[in-house]
């Protein structure tokens, strides 16, 4: 696992801090890292994967897509 992954799922883990799944007590994030797993499956491309697990963060959150480009440059940007 990347630095650039790990760096994705610490950042998602604060940000969905708190939430859970719509009608369970499941933390959100495990929908992030259950995704990102999938996605694992396909590619170890770390862009990708970071992708995955931010992909609700803007949709989900305060943060906007500017911060995920500021954070984690504008090809994992792009993907979320």
């Amino acid at each position: 696992m990347g630095d650039l992954l790990n760096q994705a799922i610490v950042f998602a883990a604060k940000a969905h801090e708190g939430q859970l799944r719509k009608g369970s007590s499941i933390p959100y994030i495990l929908h992030s890292l259950e995704a990102a797993a999938i996605v694992g499956t396909i590619t170890t491309d770390d862009n990708i994967l970071a992708a995955a697990v931010l992909h609700d963060v803007v949709e989900d959150t305060d943060y906007t897509i500017e911060d995920i480009e500021n954070k984690f440059g504008s090809e994992v940007a792009k993907l979320v």
